[in-house]
């Protein structure tokens, strides 16, 4: 026997959703029944009184409120007849389920006294965000989960799981609520932890995991086999070994979109092993680590990459179409920077669009040496159409570069060039003047 369920409501949570989704709460509503809403909360009057869709019904004889007094407020004051009937209840389940799915756990709780309507729906929603920020220790939040498990019935399946966790001893009940959740066929796993906890080993196994984002998390598992994984994202991640993040990836074959940052090894093998990895499938990427390595990502369509240092690619990538290159290493020469990113692109043959942005640039200096590559990269001559330069300041040969892109792509339809912030008037004019000629 689980012991009986107590909520403690301190506050209309309600009121505080956005108001694009309480227009639309009321937009259910006939305008008589959207007016009873006001007796809610203080929130809910001014949203009424300024929506824009109005449903007036003349089958009722009387309105609760003047139309005088609707659209012309100075004249009289708003009198409202409120029906004994709990209109909001009446909503189709769909949409009361979209509002839960905007709160915390602890939130969604709290609405259940609202009426009875909402109880049932709040044990069994499909979306399930669980954070401890709210909860004072760790006993009143693990007390919380416990709670929920028990009530909720068990057959139910659960389409996403949110967990983020900043108390260290709860660490131990981890894996024991996350078995719970992928044995409910789980779809979308996040799990963002304020200390490294260890992946639960059932997660990897997962085969309805379609999207799975891990923060500050320790990887030392092996095997992996993740059939029906598409997304995946890396935060603050620890791997024991290089070769589990290649293991990794290989267990997860239709993987559609790669985004990783500060990955970490904890111990590296004496025996450095040439890594062959290829993610067929895979159409996005956004890498702001040197840990992966980009000729896994030849497959790619759309491309970001945050950069420390220079690399040199084996691989063509044949279908990427957009590259997001974001500079944040020092070079002794500008020259040299901008003639490696002229070389890096003979390896994108398709690409369609440009963008390059410089995070360091007081360090990197040198506004001489430039020379025209021998040879024209194919995509500036058949399908570079967009090219975006931020943070320009004239250095570093920025100015030879864009001239270059300008002179040499065919079909370019738009370059867009940002200036630094630190950048004065008169430079900036300058700056334009050289451009526009």
């Amino acid at each position: 026997m689980s012991r009986r369920w107590k909520l403690s409501v301190p506050e209309d949570r309600i009121s505080v959703l956005p108001d694009s989704l309480l227009y639309r709460i009321l937009s259910f509503l006939p305008t008589k029944d959207a007016a009873a809403t006001t007796i809610l909360s203080k929130r809910w009057k001014p949203l009424w009184l300024s929506q824009l869709i109005f449903k007036f019904d003349n089958q009722n004889k009387t309105l609760p409120i003047d139309l005088n007094c609707l659209f012309f407020p100075e004249r009289s004051r708003l009198r409202l007849s409120i029906p004994g009937e709990d209109r909001i209840s009446a909503l189709p389940d769909s949409l009361l389920y979209h509002i839960l799915s905007f709160l915390p756990m602890k939130d969604t709780a709290a609405t259940t006294v609202l009426s009875k309507r909402w109880k049932p729906l709040f044990l069994s929603q499909l979306i399930l965000n669980f954070e401890d920020n709210p909860f004072p220790n760790p006993s009143q939040f693990r007390r919380f989960l416990n709670s929920f498990i028990a009530e909720r019935d068990n057959n139910l399946p659960i389409l996403s799981f949110n967990l983020k966790c900043r108390f260290r001893y709860f660490k131990y009940d981890i894996t024991k609520f996350v078995t719970n959740v992928v044995q409910r066929g789980v779809q979308n796993l996040s799990i963002d932890l304020l200390f490294h906890g260890r992946v639960p080993t059932c997660v990897l196994t997962t085969k309805t995991l379609a999207v799975l984002k891990l923060k500050r998390l320790t990887f030392d598992v092996p095997h992996v086999h993740l059939p029906s994984l598409k997304v995946l994202h890396l935060e603050h991640v620890t791997f024991g070994y290089f070769e589990y993040i290649t293991k990794l990836l290989s267990g997860c074959p239709i993987l559609n979109e790669l985004e990783t940052k500060d990955l970490f090894i904890e111990q590296y093998s004496r025996v450095l092993r040439v890594v062959v990895l290829s993610l067929p499938n895979l159409v996005r990427a956004n890498i702001s680590d040197d840990l992966i390595r980009y000729d896994w990502l030849h497959m790619a369509q759309h491309l970001r990459i945050r950069q420390t240092r220079e690399i040199v690619l084996d691989s063509m990538f044949h279908n990427l179409t957009h590259l997001e290159l974001i500079f944040n290493f020092m070079h002794s020469s500008g020259s040299l920077k901008w003639s490696w990113i002229m070389k890096l692109l003979e390896n994108f043959p398709k690409l369609q669009t440009l963008i390059i942005e410089e995070v360091d640039i007081v360090h990197n200096f040198g506004d001489k040496g430039w020379e025209d590559p021998k040879v024209v990269p194919r995509c500036l001559l058949s399908h570079l159409t967009t090219c975006s330069l931020r943070n320009y300041s004239r250095i570093n040969c920025e100015l030879p570069f864009a001239r270059y892109i300008m002179q040499n792509s065919r079909i370019l339809r738009t370059m867009t060039i940002q200036s630094a912030e630190f950048l004065d008037t008169n430079t900036k004019l300058q700056m334009f003047m050289e451009l526009y000629l």
